[in-house]
C-alpha cells in the first residue's frame, strides 16, 4: 500500500515495525526495497516527496518543479554559483531524469580499487537492471532535429560520438521529460519496481521526512534502534508544519536519500564519525551551456532529448584535461529564461531567439571536492568551489562545444555569462577564452549540477571512507547506504544505471548475511 499524508490524522503519532526500513525511493533505494521484498523481507520504504502518478504530471514548470525538486529546483551552493537539481517524489530523480543509461567505465572502477567493484564483477548486476528497465539504444527515428544537428557537427569534425541508450517505452516525444512523464513512458522506479514491491507486501510512506536516526552503542560500533520522522500534507513544502509523527523500528536500515540529504541525515543523527568524513568529498559533475544560434528553427525542446553525445574530450584512460562530456541540452520556458543573459528588452529579444537555439551542455568529470553540512532541522549548506584544473577543463569544453556548433552550421555561439560572450566564428570564440575563464572564476557563468555524488563514499579502511565496499556504514552494524553518496569519485557519466545496480548489490549483500 502507498500511504501519504492523507492517511494520517492531524496530530497522530504512529509507530510501525519492519525487517528493513529504506529511506529514499530513487534508483538505489527502490531497487534495494524491491529486491528485499521479493525475498520475503518485510520492507518499509519512506519517501520525503509526493506520490506523483502520471495523471498528475501537468508538464507545467510552475506546478511540477516544486513537486519534483528540492527547493523547487532552486537549491544552490553556499556561494550561489551552482544550481543543484536534486529530485524527490516516489521514484526520486528517476521521475524527472532524461532516462540516460551508461555503465560506469572500467578505468573509474580501477581507480577506486575496491573488491567487488570492477566492470567484470558488476556485469551481471548491470545486465539484470538493464533488462528490467528495458534499456535500449535510442531508435534512429527518435533522434530529434536538435540532436541530429549536434551529431552533424560532431561528425563533421571527426570527433568521437554516439547514440545514447535510454530506458523508455511508449514515448510520444513530448519533450517534457524533466517535468515528469504524463504518458508513463519512463521505465523508471515508479513504473517498473514499485508495482512489484507492493505486490510482494512492501509498504510505502510518502510525504515523510526523516529527522533523525536513533542509535545505541553495541560493543565497538553503533546500532540503529529506530528513526523519527514527521509527516506533511500531500503537496506541502518539505519544511511545512508537520501534521503527524512517524516512528519506525526495524532490524536493518538503508539510507538512499541522495548525496545531499544522506550526509545531512547522518549528521543530524550524530552518528559516529571519528575521522570527520561524512559530507566531505562531494562531487557535482557540474555543467555549463554553449548555445548555437541557427538560421532555421531547431526547437530543441521537442522530441526525445539527449539522444547523442560527443566523447572526444572524455577519456577515462588518459585523464588530465580529457574530462569534458558534451551532450545536448534542453530547457522549457522558465528554465531557458533563467539561463539566458540580459534584462528587460535585451532578455526579451534573447527569448525570442529560443526556437533557433541549440544548447550543448558541457558536463565536467570533476576533481573538485566539496562538502555538505546539515543546517537546522531540514536545511543543508553545500560548499563547492571549482578547483583551477576543473576551471580550465570547463572553459576548454565550452569552446569545443562552440566548435561543434559552428561545424553544424550555427551563425553565432553564445556563452550565457554576464555579460554574454557572443562569437560569430571559432576564432572569435577562441579569442574570448580569457573572458569566459574570468566569468567562471567570478561566478558570472551559472553552472548546474544534476548528478551530486560521493559525499559518504566507500573504502575498505574506515579512516579513508565512511562506508564499506558492501555498502555498510563502518560505524554501525545495521546501517547501509544505497545511493550516489557511495562513489569515491565522480563517475563522469550519468549515475542512474550504476545507482540502480548499486541498490541491487547492497540488497544482495544484506540478504547474504541475514
Amino acid at each position: 500500500m502507498i500511504h501519504t499524508g492523507y492517511h494520517f490524522k492531524k496530530g497522530e503519532a504512529r509507530t510501525i515495525q519492519a525487517d528493513v526500513c529504506v529511506i529514499g525511493s530513487g534508483a538505489g533505494g527502490a531497487t534495494a526495497a524491491w529486491k528485499l521484498a521479493a525475498y520475503g523481507r518485510k520492507v518499509v520504504l519512506l519517501e520525503a516527496g509526493d506520490f506523483l502518478p502520471p495523471q498528475v504530471m501537468s508538464q507545467r514548470e510552475d506546478e511540477m518543479l516544486p513537486r519534483l525538486f528540492y527547493a523547487a529546483g532552486g537549491r544552490k551552493t553556499a556561494d550561489r554559483r551552482i544550481r543543484i537539481l536534486h529530485g524527490k517524489g516516489l521514484g526520486g530523480s528517476t521521475l524527472h531524469n532524461i532516462n540516460l543509461c551508461k555503465r560506469t567505465p572500467e578505468p573509474v572502477f580501477k581507480a577506486w580499487g575496491l573488491p567487488g567493484w570492477s566492470a567484470r564483477e558488476l556485469a551481471p548486476h548491470y545486465a539484470t537492471i538493464e533488462s528490467k528497465l528495458g534499456v535500449l539504444q535510442v531508435a534512429p527515428q527518435q533522434i530529434n532535429r536538435f540532436n541530429a544537428v549536434f551529431r552533424s557537427g560532431t561528425e563533421a569534425l571527426g570527433y568521437r560520438g554516439g547514440i545514447l541508450h535510454h530506458n523508455r517505452e511508449g514515448c510520444v516525444g513530448s519533450g517534457f521529460c524533466e517535468l515528469g512523464c504524463a504518458f508513463n513512458a519512463k521505465k523508471n522506479a515508479l513504473r517498473v519496481l514499485m508495482p512489484e514491491f507492493l505486490a510482494h507486501g512492501g509498504e510505502v510512506y510518502c510525504n515523510v521526512r526523516v529527522s533523525k536516526l536513533n542509535w545505541s552503542r553495541d560493543a565497538a560500533k553503533a546500532r540503529v534502534t529506530g528513526l523519527e520522522a514527521f509527516v506533511r500534507a500531500d503537496g506541502g513544502a518539505l519544511d511545512s508544519e508537520p501534521i503527524a509523527r512517524l516512528r519506525v523500528q526495524a532490524r536493518e536500515y538503508i539510507i538512499a536519500a541522495g548525496a545531499i540529504e544522506t550526509p545531512a541525515l547522518l549528521q543530524r543523527s550524530e552518528l559516529p564519525d571519528p575521522h570527520g568524513l561524512i559530507g566531505s568529498r562531494l562531487h557535482l559533475h557540474p555543467g555549463a551551456v554553449a548555445a548555437g544560434v541557427f538560421e532555421e528553427k531547431i526547437e530543441a525542446w521537442k522530441g526525445v532529448p539527449q539522444s547523442w553525445e560527443c566523447t572526444e574530450f572524455l577519456d577515462f584512460e588518459q585523464g588530465g584535461d580529457m574530462r569534458a562530456w558534451l551532450v545536448g541540452g534542453s530547457a522549457h520556458p522558465a528554465g531557458m529564461a533563467s539561463i539566458l543573459p540580459g534584462f528587460g528588452t535585451e532578455h526579451r529579444q534573447a527569448l525570442k531567439q529560443a526556437p533557433h537555439l541549440a544548447p550543448v551542455s558541457v558536463m565536467l568529470h570533476d576533481l573538485t571536492r566539496g562538502r555538505v553540512r546539515a543546517a537546522g532541522e531540514t536545511g543543508v549548506k553545500i560548499e563547492y568551489e571549482l578547483w583551477p584544473e576543473d576551471q580550465r577543463v570547463m572553459v576548454m569544453g565550452l569552446i569545443e562545444a562552440g566548435r561543434v556548433l559552428f561545424a553544424a552550421g550555427a551563425r553565432e555561439v553564445v556563452i550565457p555569462s554576464d555579460p554574454p560572450v557572443r562569437a560569430r566564428s571559432i576564432g572569435e570564440l577562441e579569442a574570448a577564452r580569457e573572458s569566459i575563464a574570468r566569468a567562471l572564476v567570478q561566478g558570472r557563468l551559472e553552472l548546474v549540477s544534476v548528478h551530486p555524488m560521493s559525499s559518504v563514499w566507500m573504502s575498505e579502511d574506515p579512516a579513508r571512507g565512511p562506508v564499506s565496499p558492501d555498502g555498510v556504514f563502518h560505524q554501525a552494524h545495521n546501517l547501509r547506504l544505497a545511493d550516489t553518496s557511495l562513489y569515491p569519485t565522480s563517475l563522469g557519466v550519468p549515475p542512474q544505471i550504476t545507482t540502480y545496480m548499486a541498490g541491487l548489490r547492497v540488497a544482495e549483500r544484506l540478504l547474504a548475511v541475514t
